[in-house]
């Protein structure tokens, strides 16, 4: 099958993603107006039980543990070294000023969201199936559930959720780029353990959401290029 970019020189599945966001953030936060905060409350903890669930189904993917542990660890070692949640909240409050949003939950709706949309594994394969196959079924699904989660996330952190949609457009935009360059090269193993420690990190917002224990998610993004590295050298 042909690549979309024969025919469109843009990441179609990536601006479809950034959209929903964009359009679910705006309901959520025309609903959050009228949403009574007990309701809210209710449907933020559904989606932090759902998202847990997603996380732990991703998780048991994994063909090697050791690869899965040795990439949160390290992942995290490194964050912490390059203070990346410092970095990701400054941006934040950088984004915040720009935007003159007044609402304190603006950088914690942000990383949130960002992190949800950005470490799942449809916001891994998908861009990989477009750039590749010039498949866009997978990042069509993202849309829709992104665009749903954002109503929820809006309508509990306000402006915050829908600016996500920002670097996701980045995010996934550079893998489909990506993707297309090194289509016939890309190991399904590193597709597969991607997606458990992408499960890892989902499970963290998960817990982060129903405020079980404060998890520092940003920290841990690292465990994403080190998982490709562990399974390009070991897998």
């Amino acid at each position: 099958m042909l690549s979309t970019f024969a025919f469109f020189p843009a990441p179609l599945g990536a601006l479809l993603n950034s959209g929903a966001i964009l359009l679910g953030g705006v309901i959520g936060m025309t609903l959050g107006r009228r949403m009574p905060e007990a309701m809210r409350a209710c449907i933020f903890q559904g989606l932090g039980l759902s998202v847990l669930a997603v996380g732990i189904k991703l998780t048991l993917k994994t063909a090697s543990p050791v690869i899965l542990i040795t990439s949160i660890v390290c992942g995290a070692g490194m964050g912490g070294l390059l203070r990346l949640e410092e970095r990701m909240a400054a941006a934040s409050l950088w984004a915040k000023a720009r935007l003159r949003a007044r609402d304190p939950r603006f950088s914690d709706g942000l990383v949130a969201a960002t992190t949800i949309f950005c470490c799942g594994s449809l916001a891994v394969l998908g861009p990989l199936d477009e750039g590749v196959r010039g498949d866009l079924t997978l990042l069509s699904t993202k849309s829709f559930l992104d665009g749903l989660t954002t109503i929820a996330f809006a309508s509990a952190y306000g402006v915050g959720a829908l600016v996500s949609c920002v670097p996701v457009l980045f995010y996934e935009g550079s893998l489909t780029v990506l993707a297309v360059k090194l289509a016939g090269s890309i190991d399904p193993k590193v597709v597969t353990e991607l997606s458990a420690v992408a499960g890892v990190l989902t499970m963290g917002t998960g817990v982060n959401q129903l405020e079980l224990k404060r998890i520092s998610l940003p920290n841990m993004l690292p465990a994403l290029p080190i998982c490709v590295a562990l399974v390009s050298w070991f897998g």
